[in-house]
C-alpha cells in the first residue's frame, strides 16, 4: 500500500478517534453517480469477489461486517470489513453495557491488530490515484476510520453521508419516485415471456427489468430448478432500485407480469404499485397451446425426472391426489412422458390460476396474437404492437 505504513496508520487513528470526522463526505446522489453504476448494464449474474467497474468509476468499499454485507449492500460494492462478525458483536455488547468510550477503546485495540490484514484484502486491481468510496451502516466511525486510513495512501477517498442506511431509505422510496413508463408483458405459463424480454434487451436495445433473472427463480413450483440460491430480499430490492433509477425516462421499461413474490423474495412495493396501476400498459401474448407445451418440455425436461416429480408433489393440494399421482407416474416412465405432464400442469393448475389472477388485474389488457416461437421475432412484434397502441 505504499505510504500506508505504521506511521501513517498512527496519524489516521489520531484523526479518526480525536478528530471531527472525515472531511470528504458526500451525499448519496453524488456517491451513486461516482460509482458508475448508472452507466453499467444490469446483470443477472451472481456477484463476483471483485465486480468489474466501468472505466473511470470509483471502487465502493463496504466496511461493515461480513454478515451485514451478506444481508444486503450497494450492488457492486466490495466488502472490506473493519471488524469480523464476532468483533462487531463484542463492540456492540460493550457499547450497551459500558458505553461509547469503552466500545471505542476496544474497537481501536482490535483495529491495531488487524489493519494491515484489512488493507491486504483490497482488490489487486486498485491503483494509485483511484477513487475509493467508503460506507458503513450509518456513516459513523467505521467508515470514517477506514477513510482516514486509506487517505494516507495515494487514493481519492470519499465517505458516504448517512452510510448504508441512507441508501436503503432511497432504495425503498425515493428511487421509485423517478417517472418511468412501465410496460407489463403478460401471458399464460409457457408463453416465453422471459425469452421475449431477453430478446427485447439484447436485440432491440429496449429497457427491461428481469425479475426472474434477478430473483434466481422462475416464479413457480418448478422455479428453483437449475438456479443458484436466491438473493436476500434486501439485496433484490437494492438491485431493482438501481436499475429503475438508471433507465432513460424517455423510453419504456418492459417487465414480466409476476405475482407479489418471485420465489422467496418480494417485488418492491414501489415497483409492484406501478405494475398494478390502472394506467400501466399491459400486453398479453396469446401463444398457441402446442407451442407452450413444447416450450415447457424443452425448458424443464433437462432436469432429472425425480426433481420434477418433487415439484409436482408440492402442488398436490392444488392438483388433487389423482392428477398428482398420474403426473408422477408419467415422470417415472422410461422415457418420461414430459408432454403429457406439461398438459396436466397447464390444464389443471397453471391456466386456471392465470385466468383467476388476470380477472383481478386492474386496467386494460391488450391481447397480442403471437404464433412464432422465435423470441426475437416476438420481441419485434411486441415493440410494433406497443407503437400501434400509442398512435
Amino acid at each position: 500500500m505504499g505510504r500506508i505504513d505504521s506511521a501513517a496508520y498512527a496519524a489516521a487513528k489520531q484523526s479518526a478517534v480525536h478528530g471531527t470526522g472525515f472531511p470528504q463526505v458526500i451525499e448519496l446522489p453524488e456517491f451513486l453517480q461516482r460509482t458508475g453504476l448508472f452507466e453499467a448494464p444490469p446483470s443477472t449474474l451472481a456477484p463476483s469477489p471483485v465486480p468489474p467497474r466501468p472505466p473511470g468509476s470509483a471502487l465502493v468499499l463496504d466496511v461493515r461486517s461480513p454478515c451485514e454485507f451478506a444481508k444486503g449492500h450497494i450492488p457492486g460494492a466490495v466488502n472490506l470489513s473493519l471488524f469480523s462478525d464476532d468483533e462487531r458483536a463484542q463492540v456492540g455488547t460493550l457499547y450497551k453495557q459500558q458505553g461509547h468510550d469503552a466500545a471505542v477503546q476496544h474497537g481501536v485495540k482490535l483495529v491495531d491488530q488487524s489493519w494491515e490484514t484489512m488493507l491486504a484484502r483490497l482488490p489487486a486491481t486498485v491503483c494509485e490515484g483511484d477513487q475509493l468510496l467508503v460506507y458503513c451502516k450509518r456513516g459513523g466511525m467505521r467508515s470514517a476510520g477506514v477513510s482516514w486510513l486509506l487517505s494516507q495512501g495515494p487514493f481519492d477517498v470519499h465517505q458516504l453521508a448517512g452510510g448504508y442506511r441512507s441508501f436503503r431509505g432511497w432504495a425503498n422510496s425515493s428511487a421509485w419516485a423517478a417517472d418511468r413508463r412501465l410496460v407489463v408483458l403478460a401471458g399464460r405459463t409457457g408463453s416465453g415471456k422471459t425469452d421475449v424480454l431477453q430478446a427485447l434487451r439484447a436485440s432491440c436495445n429496449a429497457q427491461m427489468i428481469d425479475l426472474e433473472g434477478e430473483a434466481h427463480h422462475r416464479g413457480s413450483s418448478f422455479g428453483a430448478l437449475g438456479k443458484p440460491p436466491q438473493p436476500t430480499n434486501e439485496m433484490f430490492e437494492n438491485t431493482l432500485a438501481l436499475q429503475w433509477a438508471s433507465f432513460n425516462a424517455r423510453q419504456p421499461v418492459f417487465i414480466e407480469d409476476e405475482g407479489r413474490h418471485v420465489g422467496s423474495v418480494g417485488v418492491p412495493s414501489g415497483l409492484w404499485a406501478r405494475m398494478r396501476a390502472d394506467d400501466t400498459t399491459v400486453i398479453r401474448l396469446e401463444v398457441p397451446h402446442a407451442a407452450r407445451v413444447n416450450r415447457l418440455v424443452g425448458e424443464y425436461g433437462v432436469h432429472p425426472p425425480e426433481m420434477l416429480a418433487d415439484c409436482v408433489t408440492r402442488l398436490k393440494k392444488r392438483l388433487g391426489h389423482e392428477k398428482t399421482c398420474k403426473a408422477v407416474g408419467l415422470l417415472e416412465q422410461e422415457p418420461p412422458a414430459l408432454d403429457q405432464v406439461a398438459e396436466i400442469m397447464l390444464e389443471h393448475y397453471y391456466d386456471a390460476m392465470y385466468l383467476h389472477q388476470a380477472e383481478g388485474r386492474p386496467g386494460r389488457v391488450n391481447l397480442l396474437e403471437c404464433d412464432t416461437t422465435d423470441a426475437e421475432q416476438a420481441a419485434v412484434l411486441a415493440l410494433n404492437y406497443l407503437d400501434s397502441l400509442d398512435r
